[in-house]
């Protein structure tokens, strides 16, 4: 299989798209994910991919690991959590890494989300463990 050589924007993009809504894989224009799995997935895809991730992410496992395939499609991912902190203000926060693959294309990457009060998961790019 073809593994997709995401740039930064891209794995920002997936990223966003694996927390936000289902349909940010459906709009706008998507030509930088051309190589990537998402880029191929179906709306259904791209909602098995969201509940798989955060399946996990609300996991009190550990180490929670899940997959996720589409028969339809033949679509499939992976999503395992790595690490869990708390960031210094107390915002419990994890390390997930996401493995996706659609049309022969395989793509990975890992993320640190933090569950928000207000907010729910989100992307942290700043978020570290506290001392």
């Amino acid at each position: 299989m073809k593994r997709a050589n995401l740039p930064a924007l891209t794995l920002l993009a997936a990223a966003l798209a694996l927390l936000l809504d289902a349909a940010a894989l459906q709009a706008g224009n998507l030509n930088f994910l051309k190589d990537s799995p998402l880029r191929h997935f179906s709306k259904d895809d791209s909602n098995l991919m969201l509940k798989n991730a955060r399946a996990v992410l609300d996991s009190s496992a550990a180490n929670a690991s899940q997959t996720w395939r589409n028969p339809k499609t033949g679509a499939s991912g992976l999503a395992e959590v790595k690490a869990q902190f708390n960031a210094p203000d107390g915002t419990p926060c994890k390390r997930l890494r996401v493995e996706n693959s659609a049309k022969g294309i395989e793509g990975e990457a890992t993320y640190t989300v933090c569950k928000y009060s207000d907010r729910g998961w989100a992307l942290s790019g700043q978020a570290t463990p506290a001392p």
